[in-house]
């Protein structure tokens, strides 16, 4: 009889022993590949993450330089200063974006400017009711420049949300978005126009009268989603009701053509904050933009911030690190376990041993048929093993996931407003917001590489397993065996 077959049938017929083997390696090998497949899952995610959570940076005029400052005069009292350098403006912000690795940009700028139709009659703000007196500049309303609404903060965070039309983005030219309670007061809607007005009634500068106008199409109307507080001392410009958000593109270049009309030198943004598609890539991405020298780095510089990112990645690491762990444990008392049971078994098998020595059977023959044994269990094992830890990886790689995503802790930021708590002109910061979603879900698959090495690790392991139960019992003479078998 052959040592195969030998092989199968003491399998078969030690179908205890068989079994407990079975469920050592089941276990062992579903545990190594739902950890694999895991941590495989893992490093997808983080690299899913790092487009998601991004990074941002922002280009923001120096004003520490003293080159880039112009004496105002000075008093006994008072010394003053202004920035006198290159302005932060749209041609500027063109260039960095020439830079690979940015997703996108913001930018705003805030001014007041009457409000007036196309037939120049001026519109109505939303009055305060608290008996507060009103001015009169009744008509001066707070306006906000933006490139994409998408990254304000009142409409990232839900305070504001647009019921009618659409908020513009980054591409947009001559659109405005107003409130509700605004589009009512002057029979306004969607498509109308609306024109700003600045002139010397809201600045004290006699700008020239072709100057003085710039037309925008109202392309959508928002909703004030959240409790505002108002008072007998809060004004008209405080009242988010009264705010016109325009797209920035067309409001700089229009603020600027009315200094320009009057001899003065151009505005720009104060800060431009600009996000990028891998946070890894942070510090390539700005010496690839300070190296631009397009742009007069005398007058500006970069201020970078990925501080999301690195929170979410600490917690993915430390549930990749939480499974390597587990994996290496697992593993290991498993092999433990066994060799000892191999290494019982052996000591049972003591006369089945000299019997086959007797027959004239090599030991590298009784060795290969008890090789070929644990290989066929561990086959059954392996196969048995491949769909149990592909549900058990979906399941506690997510459980492991959802406790990581509690570790996330996104830097507090001053212009996010708490739910539930009043909103108040305090709470008027306007810096830019950009998506930051959490890994919400793992999909873990046991991939054929994978298996394979694990099937191949595994099987290894198992071969030495029996390598090393069944030396003991290898080194003996035969003499020495049929002197135990008596």
């Amino acid at each position: 009889m052959s040592f195969l077959k030998r092989a199968f049938l003491y399998v078969v017929r030690k179908w205890r022993q068989s079994t407990t083997v079975f469920l050592v390696l089941l276990v062992v090998c579903t545990s190594a590949l739902t950890g694999l497949a895991i941590l495989k899952a893992s490093d997808t995610a983080a690299a899913n993450l790092r487009g998601q959570f991004g990074g941002t940076f922002s280009l923001e005029i120096d004003m520490s330089n003293p080159a880039n400052m112009q004496s105002a005069g000075s008093t006994d009292q008072y010394a003053g200063s202004y920035y006198s350098g290159d302005p932060i403006d749209n041609e500027v912000i063109d260039e960095v974006l020439k830079t690979p690795g940015i997703a996108d940009y913001s930018a705003n700028i805030e001014v007041v400017a009457n409000l007036k139709s196309d037939d120049g009659q001026y519109y109505n703000l939303v009055e305060n009711k608290q008996n507060y007196s009103s001015s009169a500049l009744a008509h001066v309303a707070p306006i906000q420049g933006w490139t994409s609404l998408q990254q304000c903060s009142y409409f990232a965070n839900g305070i504001l949300e647009i019921t009618q039309g659409e908020m513009f983005s980054g591409g947009a030219s001559g659109q405005a978005v107003i409130s509700r309670e605004l589009a009512d007061l002057n029979g306004l809607s969607v498509g109308d126009h609306i024109t700003l007005e600045i002139n010397r009634d809201v600045t004290g500068i006699d700008f020239p009268a072709e100057k003085q106008e710039c037309v925008f199409e109202i392309a959508g109307i928002f909703d004030i989603l959240k409790e505002q507080r108002i008072d007998q001392y809060t004004g008209p410009r405080q009242m988010l009701q009264n705010w016109v958000f325009v797209d920035s593109r067309t409001l700089l270049p229009y603020l600027n053509e009315q200094l320009k009309s009057i001899g003065m030198e151009p505005n720009g943004y104060e800060k431009v904050t600009f996000s990028i598609e891998d946070p890894a890539e942070m510090d390539m991405i700005i010496k690839s933009v300070q190296n631009n020298r397009a742009i007069n780095w005398d007058c500006f510089k970069i201020e970078f911030d990925n501080a999301s990112y690195q929170s979410a990645e600490n917690a993915l690491e430390g549930m990749n690190h939480s499974i390597r762990i587990m994996i290496v444990m697992i593993v290991l008392a498993g092999v433990a376990i066994l060799v000892l049971l191999l290494s019982i078994w052996a000591k049972f098998r003591i006369r089945e041993t000299g019997a086959m020595l007797a027959l004239g059977e090599s030991k590298v023959i009784i060795l290969a048929q008890r090789m070929i044994e644990i290989a066929l269990i561990a086959a059954l094992a392996f196969g048995l093993s491949c769909p149990v830890s592909g549900i058990a990886a979906n399941s506690v790689g997510n459980k492991l996931l959802a406790q990581a995503n509690e570790q996330i802790t996104t830097e507090a930021r001053s212009n996010t407003v708490q739910a539930g708590m009043p909103v108040t002109s305090e709470d008027f910061d306007l810096s830019p917001v950009f998506a930051a979603p959490k890994v919400e879900e793992l999909t873990v698959t046991v991939t054929g590489d994978v298996f394979a090495a694990v099937y191949g690790l595994g099987l290894l392991i198992a071969l030495l397993s029996v390598c090393a139960a069944s030396v003991p019992i290898m080194r003996m003479k035969p003499n020495e065996i049929l002197s135990k078998m008596s």
